[in-house]
């Protein structure tokens, strides 16, 4: 079990690492990353390789490790899973997959549009819309699955009555503005939930640390 929250504590900070940089990056070189098809043609036209390693960071290494945290905070000791946990465990999966799919379809992107051993000569911002219109299809921006995944994690941990009350209550706080993007010209209210999550998973990183010296 003690092998189990450490990677889990460990999973929790690079998570938080993973919003820190995706954040940071976008708010200090690419403040118009998110205000439409041109301006993120723009940012990926001048910023290539830079883009690709944000979204392994922010996507890629954050899905695998948001796997790894949800096993850690899910996985029961001498017991099965109750049905929420099997909801949430599938949840994270599905979250973990949604993440994978978004961010493999923008690096690859990145590529084909960039790269120069690619004889792409057609018109490069038709071509962009239209995958910019996939990567809206598939809700990037919009965090409505981290959302769910946020408020299912909380419940069980309160159901076991495993971390303080006030975490609990808090990551609720945390869905709800990740709710609040599925509305039409709200989706900068997701910039508030990635500021939140990160509070969230450091300190459950460090709920984790602190059980596993408990339990030494």
């Amino acid at each position: 079990m003690r092998t189990r929250q450490r990677r889990g504590a460990l999973s929790a900070f690079i998570c938080a690492t993973s919003f820190i940089l995706g954040l940071s990056l976008i708010l200090i070189i690419a403040p118009d990353f998110n205000n439409g098809p041109d301006e993120r043609l723009q940012t990926l036209t001048k910023f290539s390789g830079l883009m690709q390693l944000w979204y392994f960071f922010v996507y890629v290494i954050f899905g695998a490790f948001l796997l790894v945290l949800s096993i850690a905070l899910l996985e029961p000791n001498k017991r099965e899973h109750t049905p929420l946990e099997q909801v949430t465990t599938l949840a994270s999966y599905l979250w973990a997959c949604y993440i994978f799919t978004s961010g493999f379809i923008a690096i690859f992107s990145i590529e084909f549009l960039f790269a120069k051993r690619f004889e792409f000569t057609g018109d490069v911002t038709t071509l962009w819309r239209d995958i910019y219109a996939v990567q809206m299809g598939l809700g990037e921006g919009i965090e409505w699955v981290g959302a769910i995944w946020v408020i299912l994690v909380n419940t069980c941990l309160y159901i076991e009555n495993r971390f303080a009350p006030k975490i609990v209550y808090f990551g609720y706080l945390i869905s709800v503005f990740g709710l609040m993007t599925l509305v039409e010209n709200w989706q900068q209210v997701g910039a508030i939930f990635g500021l939140l999550q990160i509070v969230w998973f450091v300190w459950v990183g460090l709920l984790l640390l602190k059980e596993k010296s408990q339990s030494q």
